[in-house]
């Protein structure tokens, strides 16, 4: 199986590729393996303060009285931050699925939509935003309510606009209840809802403006707490970021995974909800939860299923129900925020007790714990299903009465919080709740001022002041104890009168970090059951591996191009231990502590993506480890360029085991946002990232990204297609990585004719 992606794995291998490639020939590397009559040679990659959290002094107004006797009005504010291409399509369809109810007596439903310039382009096509009081109509492709007003360009990443547009709501239509959907780009603890018009530097609200707009919002309209604040956003199924709403909110709609463009299902519960007013608002937010992705306007309906299955490359008489069960890797859950405080203090007790063990095998139960999509990519995952965690802890401690005691607390109170969750079949370990569980160079680099990416704790002021989190991961990382008088569990508490001022902690500059689960590994030298091979024919590989605590085991191999003497990555595969284990679905293998001998059987083989005309050379990379060769995906990265606009960005594109097309993922900022599906429309186009180890500049070895080949989609599928290469030099390495992402290896070249 092919392995798990890693932007950075090629550099440690570079000094030793660099001792077999002797005698280099400064130039452009060329295009490896190709098919016959193709030739495209690679070219290469060209090279908001936070205001005080909650603590601003503001003037409450009187609790608002209900609306109607019965106290049963509801006002859906829906905050529709469609401001970049990848997002605006799937937002827009949103309002139309709320259309296809449209507001009635009881309950009023409210958009404020800030639209992008030079992408999605229906219903004339305008780039500003507008407010709209949402009224019934049938077409999901056009909206027919009525506008309220047109506010010209508004930069929806500031937390001031959500603010203005929560504020008139409420004293526009005020109800009983209130609910607040906001919905974009989602960046996990470092905040939700960018912009990118009008400002190019894509702004973003960070969690701590989040918080304050909050505290404005109820502060200055008296409703008390809003009954469900969800985020229609990627990765925002945090408990850091639950926290931050907890004294504002009744209840949470979060997503510990991206989200795929047609985001939630919004006619179904709307309808049930017009039907039945009196309905609980922990009933409304489980229905969010249980209609997501069946319950989609866009695959109820025959209009927007078609456009779907078009989108998604799936024969257009597919069901429904077939086309449902294609999102294999999505969540959502609804969340009981005033359970938060017993959550906080059973995890708090937990790290207490995890405090008196061995602290890598608590880096054992973070390798091999559910994990998510991530936002700093040159890292290993970070995003850490905290439910999972604790259940892998439970397996490496059995026999930890505090351990035991902790994890027993913490499942509890998880499951009193989470009144509803869904996970496909590719995220079997969720459990509706993650957390961030960095390794030791990203902790280092998101712990003090001076890394340049954003400081954990002060980015989190909520959290920070409730959790030992992340004083437990100073301790995981520096030894520097857990001071336990330190959470404030208060400030969970729903907001009465004006907010309380919360500090939010300074970056604080780590003291020597260290890795608790590096691994000591050592690969003795490669031998092969032969030196040349032909390219129909394998080679065994076998070598002797030992060392503490091995995570995972590869089989890298790289092609030499002989005109310009450079190496590119051409495959990467898991290699699979005799012992793999399961817990709650996720699979991950048991290498134990013995020196072990490993053997691997190689045959050459590389990968080609094809839009059935053309075809081009791509790495393709298993998205899951243990999976059946029939449930694994394959994702190879590249940049996407929309016909519309010309705009490129950084994209995935997903492909099931038998080489079919499942779905493309563009991030509108490669490192510090989570990517959103775009359906792909003829005349975009695909280009391949290829990595390639060249000596222009650098006699020891540089490794440099490439643009590969380009593919345009047509109206046939994309696939991918895997050939037997052209006879040459390749080098074999096989690679441990351990609990913490360091890397041991060994290398070895083999000569492959034709």
């Amino acid at each position: 199986m092919k392995a798990l992606a890693r932007k950075f794995w090629v550099v440690f291998l570079i000094v030793a590729i660099v001792q077999l490639s002797c005698n280099a020939v400064r130039g452009e590397p060329a295009q490896p393996v190709q098919p016959p009559g193709q030739n495209n040679p690679p070219t290469q990659e060209a090279a908001s303060n936070d205001p005080p959290l909650a603590g601003e002094t503001l003037t409450p107004v009187p609790t608002r009285t209900p609306t109607s006797g019965e106290g049963d009005t509801w006002l859906i504010m829906l905050y529709q931050d469609a401001d970049d291409e990848v997002t605006e399509g799937g937002i827009f369809i949103d309002l139309n699925e709320a259309e296809l109810v449209g507001s009635s007596e009881k309950v009023k439903i409210v958009s404020q939509i800030d639209r992008y310039q030079g992408g999605f382009d229906l219903d004339g096509d305008w780039t500003t935003t507008r407010r709209y009081f949402i009224t019934q109509d049938d077409d999901l492709f056009s909206i027919g309510s009525e506008l309220i007003e047109d506010l010209g360009e508004l930069d929806s990443g500031d937390w001031r606009t959500l603010v203005d547009f929560a504020i008139w709501a409420i004293e526009t239509y005020s109800a009983d209840h209130y609910v607040l959907v906001m919905s974009d780009h989602g960046s996990a603890w470092l905040g939700a809802n960018s912009d990118m018009d009008p400002n190019p530097d894509n702004s973003q609200m960070t969690m701590n403006q989040i918080d304050q707009a909050l505290a404005e919002i109820i502060t200055r309209t008296g409703i008390g707490q809003f009954d469900i604040v969800g985020f229609d956003a990627c990765l925002m199924g945090q408990l850091e970021v639950v926290s931050a709403l907890a004294p504002y909110a009744r209840y949470a709609v979060i997503s510990q995974e991206n989200e795929p463009t047609l985001g939630w299902a919004y006619t179904e519960p709307l309808a049930q909800l017009s039907a039945n007013p009196k309905m609980d608002a922990g009933h409304l937010a489980s229905l969010f939860v249980e209609t997501y992705i069946r319950g989609d306007g866009m695959i109820e309906y025959e209009q927007g299923r078609q456009v779907l299955l078009r989108g998604r490359n799936l024969p257009l008489d597919t069901s429904p129900d077939e086309l449902a069960a294609s999102y294999q890797d999505i969540t959502l859950s609804a969340i009981d925020l005033s359970a938060l405080p017993d959550l906080h203090r059973a995890v708090n007790e937990l790290l207490s007790a995890l405090e008196r063990v061995e602290q890598s095998d608590v880096a054992a139960a973070r390798a091999y714990a559910q994990m998510y999509s991530q936002i700093f990519t040159e890292y290993p995952k970070h995003f850490m299903d905290l439910g999972h965690f604790t259940s892998m802890l439970l397996d490496i401690f059995p026999d930890q009465a505090g351990i035991r005691q902790g994890v027993a607390q913490v499942q509890s109170a998880l499951g009193r919080a989470v009144i509803a969750e869904k996970h496909g079949p590719a995220r079997p370990g969720s459990t509706g709740l993650s957390i961030f569980f960095p390794n030791s160079a990203l902790f280092a680099d998101t712990t003090g001022s001076q890394s340049g990416f954003p400081d954990y704790a002060s980015s989190i002021g909520r959290f920070a002041a409730a959790s030992l989190w992340d004083d437990f991961l100073r301790f995981h990382y520096t030894g520097v104890s857990i001071h336990t008088g330190g959470a404030d569990l208060t400030v969970l508490n729903p907001l009465v009168g004006a907010p309380v001022a919360l500090a939010t902690p300074a970056p604080q500059e780590p003291e020597l970090v260290t890795a608790p689960g590096a691994g000591q590994a050592t690969v003795a030298p490669l031998t092969f059951s032969a030196e040349e091979i032909g390219n129909e024919d394998s080679v065994l590989i076998s070598t002797e591996v030992q060392g503490n605590h091995i995570a995972y085991i590869y089989l890298y191999v790289f092609w030499h191009d002989p005109d310009s003497e450079a190496v590119v990555v051409m495959d990467i595969e898991y290699v699979d231990a005799k012992t793999i284990k399961e817990i709650n679905g996720v699979y991950f293998p048991d290498w134990g502590r013995e020196p072990f001998s490993l053997e691997y059987e190689w045959q050459p083989t590389v990968f080609y993506l094809s839009n059935g005309d053309e075809e081009v050379f791509a790495l393709f990379e298993a998205d899951t480890y243990g999976l059946g060769a029939e449930d694994t995906f394959y994702r190879v990265s590249g940049y996407y360029t929309f016909a519309r606009s010309g705009q490129q960005m950084y994209a995935e594109m997903v492909f099931n085991a038998y080489g079919d097309f499942d779905s493309v993922w563009v991030y509108s900022d490669r490192d510090n946002a989570a990517p959103r599906e775009v359906y792909p429309e003829q005349g975009d186009e695909f280009t391949v990232i290829e990595f390639w180890l060249e000596y222009d500049q650098n006699p020891d070895g540089e490794l440099v990204e490439y643009e590969g080949g380009t593919l345009v989609f047509t109206d046939q599928p994309m696939v991918f297609i895997d050939y037997t290469p052209v006879g040459g030099y390749y080098i074999l390495g096989i690679v441990v990585e351990d609990m913490d992402g360091n890397f041991t290896y060994e290398i070895k070249p083999i000569t492959v004719y034709e």
